[in-house]
């Protein structure tokens, strides 16, 4: 339909003529993005149409072939997976993996809960069955929050609280299929903070605020007593900083890390609109859901822009002052937060162009080297090779050290890393343009009786009517979403500036129709900000507001209002600082009296103990000083224990001599508690005592043990970095094998389990060192050993039983799988098996014992590889897991063949350890 102008002017420019041009416009960009997508397939285990689009699955394709390590694997495989394990009732669960649950007997949880990073949320991922899981857990270790919320596993920790997995019996009662929620407890120690319940309930609303398919969801607050907690939407998958780390040698898939970092920029656009900064943007605070969505979390330090914040609320201000709390990771802060300065947007660019360059390559820009320091040594990024010029430019822009010279803001920078070459429109409306003219003139010359059209006339019109059509469509497109961010109002106006310029009179009703349109949306917008006591937010919507209506009188009555609550929230601002000084000068007061209390109790205290010090028989003090450094309460100093001993002899030496069997008792005591703890520093303070009390008999009988460091305290916890795994020192010099602690079940007790198969540099360290075989000189060390028979291995191990101290041996099959399969059993689909199809292969020879991923037990390449020896009944060997050389639909940890023992060169080992105490 031709507009009201058009009509007016008596144009005869057809409606449907407009239309084919801007519908020919858009098929030609259409075919041009068509033709840059090349369509090719990855291999797929089950024939279910892959849901990627094709330049994601090309991409993957190309990251295959670059390292030989990494296999591009379909995302329908990941899908039929998934659709199998939700066939059952119970919903996909997140587990924590310390075999320990959790205690409500008022004693500290410190010992079931692993920090991560300093992050508000840490959570370790698997899946599994819950059934299993619930039952197994001790009724006497579930309680009911709001006799609604079943506490069943720790999740993560972060600096407020504990993230529990809970399940909502209200949600079990109307028989949902997903009735798990995370839920955020605040920490006993946060607790004490006067702010923790306001801290949390305004963590809860601005997640609220901000929450879009990027954030996680966060629905509500409440408190059961005194626990004070948040509910939050639960999910499947593993924080960023662990799919960094498995990708540290080549960065992530390219399409996937665009992918991932599209959603990231969506999360903090949305999140900067509101006027919040996140303060702490790391890849710990951003979850990767299975299902490929990048989430951020951890809003709890995020605070509003300060000039916002001034305006609000001085409270809200100290509570959520992430520079005060000391709340930033320095590798990812930028230089203006680590020198204190006012948190700004830009704060937030920089961290996100040190995760993109980190995603893209697996280092750090700066080798995590703090920004400041990076600055003062003008240290520059590497330039990222494979990716266009354009992305670059916008990272290096989101890298820049001062705030001047960074980019913008978030939308920027996602602008560029996602927008496209223009399509040359100019030329081609050209040649439409020309086509239709001489259409137009062949039909006037035809028709001589109709008034005739010039070329210029006909191209002004079809020109007019595209521009007016698309003005129209952008802010059609504006008033869908009206964000009222500065970028938002600003070009919307633009637009309707435009659209005024088009008409040299009057322009069309539709203009004034949309004016009043946008006028009311501001009215409710300011009415709105007044209400959340947003003033500045107010005033900025106001000025704005009166270029969209002639008629100011409900703008006035807002203005009104407006200044009715900035003059009640200054006398209430008056009237708070007069009771702040008044309370101020009573404590100076009160301050005063307790210091001359205090300085008349500490004159009283001296004049009492010059006394007893005169009256008080000189042994007993002596005796006193003895038996307070006997109590064991921390480390016994012995330098001082000695002085305190010799003037004890000094001072009455019948009287040291009848007390000198109580006192080596105690001290043997002491010995033993602090054995416990460092066995180094007990055998040192055996032998000191020794020579203070002459080789005393109960003192010389002491024995101290090593410490074992595959302690149950790490069972289950190997995928959770060095501190979960744990070595023996070799006697010779070096270290055994990496072991992770397998908890126990019904049927296995706890036991140690090698994390990776025994490599070529472990076993030549026996040959060389026992001179029982001859080293593997012309392998790669970080292989696994293979070629060698039971005999060897045997030797191997009875070497390595003696030079620690430790019985290693081979494992059992039932031992093998427990250890290899763990909780949930989810198969490594990377795994280095013979494959073959569409031009993919695999398997064609060894890898490092190092690279693969690792189960929820952190046990690597338990699946491909080298095959395995283990025992079966009667001393019989079998190889498990399959090797590179088992065809990969077969190449599982559950495959098994009988062995003669003899060496072959893809079948290995690794090793079982028994645990002290266990």
């Amino acid at each position: 339909m031709a507009t009201d102008d058009q009509q007016q002017n008596g144009s005869s420019l057809d409606e449907q003529q407009a239309k084919t041009v801007l519908r020919k416009s858009k098929a030609v960009k259409d075919q041009v993005t068509e033709n840059a997508a090349d369509e090719k397939t990855v291999f797929s285990p089950k024939p279910v149409a892959d849901n990627r689009t094709a330049s994601s699955i090309e991409g993957d394709l190309e990251q295959a072939v670059s390292d030989k390590t990494v296999i591009a694997t379909s995302v329908a495989q990941k899908i039929v997976t998934l659709g199998e394990q939700h066939q059952d009732p119970q919903p996909l669960a997140i587990d924590y993996d310390d075999a320990t649950r959790i205690s409500f007997d008022n004693k500290p949880l410190a010992a079931n809960i692993v920090q991560h990073g300093g992050s508000d949320i840490t959570i370790q991922t698997k899946i599994g069955d819950p059934a299993k899981r619930e039952t197994a857990t001790p009724k006497s270790s579930i309680r009911l929050l709001k006799g609604r919320f079943e506490l069943q596993d720790i999740l993560g920790v972060g600096g407020m609280g504990i993230v529990y997995k809970a399940k909502d019996l209200l949600k079990v009662e109307a028989q949902d299929r997903d009735p798990y929620v995370a839920i955020k407890v605040l920490s006993e120690e946060f607790k004490t903070h006067p702010e923790a319940f306001i801290s949390l309930q305004r963590e809860s609303k601005k997640a609220q605020h901000i929450a879009n398919q990027n954030t996680v969801k966060v629905y509500d607050f409440d408190r059961d007593g005194d626990v004070v907690f948040m509910t939050m939407e639960y999910m499947v998958g593993q924080p960023m900083d662990q799919m960094i780390k498995q990708y540290h040698s080549t960065g992530l898939p390219r399409n996937e890390a665009w992918n991932l970092l599209h959603g990231m920029c969506l999360a903090l656009i949305h999140a900067h609109s509101e006027n919040i900064v996140h303060s702490d943007l790391k890849p710990g605070n951003v979850f990767v859901t299975d299902g490929g969505i990048a989430k951020i979390f951890d809003f709890g330090i995020a605070r509003a822009v300060a000039s916002i914040d001034r305006s609000h609320n001085e409270q809200d201000r100290t509570v959520f002052d992430a520079g005060n709390l000391g709340a930033l990771t320095p590798a990812y802060a930028s230089r203006e937060m680590l020198l204190g300065e006012t948190p700004d947007v830009r704060d937030d660019i920089y961290a996100l162009g040190c995760i993109a360059y980190e995603m893209l390559t697996g280092d750090h820009p700066f080798t995590r080297l703090p920004a400041d320091e990076a600055y003062n040594k003008k240290l520059k990024p590497k330039r990222i090779h494979g990716i266009k010029k354009r992305h670059w430019k916008a990272i290096e822009a989101a890298l820049a050290f001062e705030r001047k010279d960074r980019i913008d803001s978030v939308a920027s920078f996602y602008k560029k890393i996602t927008e496209k070459k223009k399509f040359n429109t100019t030329l081609w409306f050209g040649v439409f343009f020309t086509l239709a003219s001489s259409g137009y003139a062949y039909t006037e010359i035809n028709k001589k009786e109709q008034p005739k059209i010039s070329q210029a006339e006909l191209m002004n019109q079809l020109e007019f009517k595209v521009r007016y059509q698309l003005l129209q469509e952008n802010i059609t497109r504006f008033l869908a979403s009206p964000s009222f961010s500065k970028e938002w109002q600003s070009s919307l106006w633009e637009e309707v500036k435009n659209v005024e310029k088009l008409f040299p009179e009057k322009p069309t009703p539709w203009y004034f129709t949309t004016k009043e349109t946008i006028y009311q949306l501001y009215l409710e917008q300011i009415k709105s900000a007044i209400t959340a006591f947003n003033f500045s937010s107010a005033k900025n919507l106001i000025n704005n507001a009166g270029r969209y209506s002639i008629d100011q009188t409900l703008l006035e009555q807002q203005k009104n209002r407006l200044a009715q609550q900035i003059s009640l929230k200054e006398k209430s601002a008056k009237l708070n600082a007069q009771a702040a000084r008044e309370l101020a000068e009573a404590n100076k007061l009160a301050a005063i009296a307790k210091q001359n209390k205090a300085a008349q109790s500490a004159k009283a205290k001296v004049i009492t103990a010059a006394n007893n010090k005169q009256n008080a028989n000189l042994f007993d003090l002596a005796m006193d000083n003895v038996n307070k450094q006997l109590t064991c309460t921390q480390r016994l100093n012995m330098r001082d224990f000695k002085i305190a001993i010799e003037k004890l002899r000094s001072l009455d030496s019948s009287r040291f001599n009848k007390s000198e069997e109580q006192i080596t008792k105690k001290l043997a005591s002491c010995i033993v508690v602090m054995g416990q703890v460092s066995p180094d520093y007990a055998r040192e303070a055996k032998r000191y005592a020794l020579l203070l009390f002459n080789n005393n008999a109960a003192i010389a009988s002491l024995t101290i043990k090593e410490k074992d460091d595959c302690q149950l305290s790490i069972a289950g916890l190997g995928s959770r970095g060095s501190r979960a795994v744990c070595k023996d020192t070799l006697k010779v010099g070096g270290s055994g094998p990496t072991l992770v602690v397998i908890p126990g079940s019904n049927k296995i007790k706890p036991f140690a389990f090698g994390k990776y198969e025994v490599s070529v540099g472990e076993y030549n360290l026996y040959c060389n060192k026992s001179n029982a075989c001859e080293p593997f000189l012309d392998v790669e060390s970080h292989l696994p050993v293979t070629g060698v028979s039971i005999s060897d291995i045997t030797g191997y191990i009875k070497w390595l039983s003696t030079t620690t101290g430790k019985h290693y041996r081979l494992p059992n099959k039932s031992e093998w799988l427990y250890a290899a399969q763990s909780s949930g059993n989810r198969l490594d689909q990377n795994r280095n098996c013979q494959i073959s199809s569409r031009g993919i292969s695999k398997g064609k020879e060894l890898i490092k014992t190092t690279i693969g991923k690792q189960n929820s037990w952190g046990v690597v390449n338990y699946a491909g590889n080298a095959q395995e020896l283990v025992y079966l009944s009667g001393r019989k060997l079998a190889a498990v897991g399959g090797s590179y050389k088992t065809s990969m639909d077969v190449c599982t940890s559950a495959a098994l063949t009988n062995h003669s023992g003899d060496a072959d060169q893809h079948t290995g080992f690794r090793l079982v350890r028994n645990i002290d105490g266990s």
